[in-house]
């Protein structure tokens, strides 16, 4: 992530969360995040609420799955771990419930290859063909198998009924994806059937201009 000490990793983590439950993308106790610190990651802990995150709310827990400190993790801290475990690369992950972004996942005949359409530049260069995993039940192992599966390809995947797994290098840039997303899902969600999306061509030409998008 970057050459700091956990507490800063904790401390930008928390803050962020604190925004993505202001701005609605959780509700209660729902959603949970992480950030990775070597060997170890600090998961949320179970029963903790994004909008009130403090350092004692985190697990600390090793890449074979043992609590280290701090209290019963997320019932999807095996989402988590087997995300880090597929992906060195990652150092982040936020797992939210945004209103759209479940709502687009609802609807009748799904593409569970390619969850809704591209209607904005940002989410082209950022995002575009997103997957959606069918229902499987929160915190199970058949959940966290089909995450990491589709996340050691890119970074983010929605999930049925439920929400939306985005991972990355630190808290900022991972939310700011699960952003893109919502406001995707928003305009398709207004739009219904009846949306004109970008074209594949209007698509490569945002990717050409605009450089690297999100795995």
């Amino acid at each position: 992530m970057y050459n700091i000490s956990v507490e800063e990793k904790l401390h930008h983590l928390i803050n962020v969360s604190h925004q993505a439950y202001l701005k609605g993308f959780t509700g209660g106790s729902g959603g949970n995040v992480s950030i990775r610190d070597g060997e170890y990651f600090y998961v949320s802990s179970t029963g903790t609420f994004l909008g009130s995150l403090v350092q004692e709310d985190f697990s600390c827990m090793d890449m074979e799955g043992n609590v280290i400190k701090g209290g019963k993790p997320s019932k999807e801290y095996v989402m988590h771990l087997e995300c880090y475990r597929r992906r060195p690369d990652i150092q982040c992950i936020f797992h939210l419930h945004p209103l759209y972004s479940i709502a687009a996942t609802c609807r009748p005949n799904i593409d569970y290859s390619c969850g809704m359409p591209v209607y904005t530049p940002g989410y082209a260069l950022r995002i575009n063909d997103i997957p959606v995993i069918p229902y499987f039940t929160p915190g199970s192992l058949e959940l966290a198998l089909k995450v990491a599966a589709v996340l050691e390809k890119r970074d983010s995947v929605l999930l049925q009924n439920h929400g939306v797994v985005v991972a990355g290098k630190d808290p900022s840039s991972v939310f700011g994806i699960a952003e893109e997303i919502e406001e995707n899902a928003h305009i398709s969600v207004i739009l219904g059937n009846q949306g004109v999306p970008m074209t594949e061509e209007q698509i490569q030409k945002i990717r050409e201009f605009g450089g690297h998008y999100g795995k």
